[in-house]
């Protein structure tokens, strides 16, 4: 059973939490991927065209998804 709060309890504000944006993290962890199979790519096979491909497709999936967060967030 829960106790009934006090008026002076409930008058006290408190400090929200601060939190971790984690699609934010998302994106960090997937450019660092993305840095790295690019890297891979390049200094293996010698090959720029592919690497630079990595970076632009890993580039338009994190834009995607961090644009359709904000949307999200901006209307609810």
């Amino acid at each position: 059973m829960p106790f009934p709060r006090s008026i002076k309890a409930a008058a006290i504000t408190r400090p929200q939490r601060w939190t971790t944006d984690l699609v934010g993290v998302w994106a960090l962890s997937l450019g660092a991927i993305a840095v790295s199979l690019a890297a891979l790519i390049y200094y293996a096979d010698q090959d720029p065209v592919a690497a630079s491909f990595v970076l632009i497709a890993f580039a338009a999936i994190i834009g995607v998804v961090l644009r359709e967060s904000v949307q999200k967030r901006e209307q609810g």
